[in-house]
């Protein structure tokens, strides 16, 4: 087999810190399709696949001077999380923006994505038009790497945090561990999208199973209890949220260092289970509600089909809700008065 035939979409030098060994090589898993959970699996062979990247090994080469930073950061920060200088947490940010756009589940949701809008206009498009919507894998790679580069900047108002875990129940993580959500946005009823750039965004990646990287919109939430410049967690039922959002979005398994952890996240995992979803992407067709109008309703359900008037495909990000949001983030005094269901251009009028 070719040295770099096997190319990981989730790093070993993250997986490590989930290992059961501590040195790498064995990881116990909850494999989801079958729902049962695995002793001291095979690192090695975790979260990748055959050529992922491509075969030249340009942009897996590429990929090694991100993830030596993130390995070089680690070292220092399991020890002494206090340790993190205001640079390391911006890199650690860079990484989990990175890693959630490199993860399989993130290009497999692009390919159904594309293969959705082709369906939904395939009885009237054009050969060509509809061969302009194939998505192949190299192509959601580049869509993936443009995407993290345009993250850079729409998450710039973000304000990262290390959060220290101090209870006995334990973080663990998933082949996609990185997890957007925003309860700003669902509790709100906020019209539009919810991408990073919305009022609300709130990222976060477990780093081992006492420390978790969060990044959080500061005009929308505060961090209620800190230690210096990391936040605390001390209420088990907040670590088990974050647990919670592993299960709703792991893709294939979830990994957790203690063989003696497995009651725990098997039951997680089934208590998520009716909130997992196929696909975190839905494709509509909207159409103008009169003639020459700017504005757009869904055409579903009972709405009348006019085929003189226009119509554009509307996809959207839907974003995961724990089973209970934890109280180490709470809404600051600005978020607390916006007002219900309008756009964010709105929500404070």
């Amino acid at each position: 087999m070719p040295a770099n035939k096997s190319q990981h979409f989730v790093p070993r030098c993250y997986l490590r810190a989930f290992c059961a060994d501590g040195e790498g090589a064995a990881v116990n898993l909850f494999n989801i399709s079958r729902e049962r959970s695995v002793e001291a699996a095979p690192a090695k062979g975790q979260c990748a696949k055959p050529y992922f990247y491509g075969r030249d090994g340009i942009l897996e080469r590429a990929l090694q001077e991100p993830e030596g930073e993130y390995g070089e950061i680690m070292r220092r920060v399991v020890n002494d999380p206090a340790a993190a200088t205001p640079v390391d947490v911006r890199r650690l940010h860079a990484f989990m923006l990175l890693q959630s756009y490199r993860s399989a589940a993130w290009i497999d949701s692009q390919i159904r994505l594309a293969e959705a809008e082709r369906a939904m206009i395939a009885d009237e498009a054009t050969p060509e038009l509809l061969e302009s919507l194939v998505m192949t894998h190299e192509m959601a790679l580049q869509l993936a790497l443009n995407a993290f580069k345009d993250s850079i900047g729409s998450t710039a108002h973000l304000q990262t945090r290390i959060i220290l875990n101090r209870t006995s129940m334990p973080f663990f993580t998933s082949d996609d561990p990185v997890v957007y959500t925003n309860r700003f946005h669902l509790q709100k009823d906020v019209l539009g999208g919810a991408g990073l750039g919305s009022p609300g965004a709130m990222l976060l990646m477990p780093l081992t199973p006492e420390l978790l990287l969060m990044s959080f919109d500061p005009a929308i939430y505060r961090l209620e209890k800190r230690l210096g410049e990391l936040g605390v967690m001390d209420r088990v039922a907040d670590v088990a949220a974050f647990n919670d959002l592993q299960a709703v979005r792991g893709h294939a398994n979830l990994y957790f260092r203690d063989w003696r952890d497995r009651a725990l996240v098997a039951s997680t995992y089934h208590s998520a289970k009716s909130r997992r979803r196929a696909t975190w992407f839905s494709v509509e067709t909207l159409q103008e509600t009169a003639p020459g109008s700017d504005s757009f309703v869904a055409v579903t359900g009972d709405r009348v089909y006019h085929p003189d008037r226009r119509e554009i495909l509307h996809t959207q990000r839907n974003v995961p809700a724990p089973a209970a949001w934890p109280l180490l983030l709470t809404y600051t005094d600005r978020a607390r008065r916006a007002r219900r269901g309008v756009g964010p251009a709105s929500l404070w009028e």
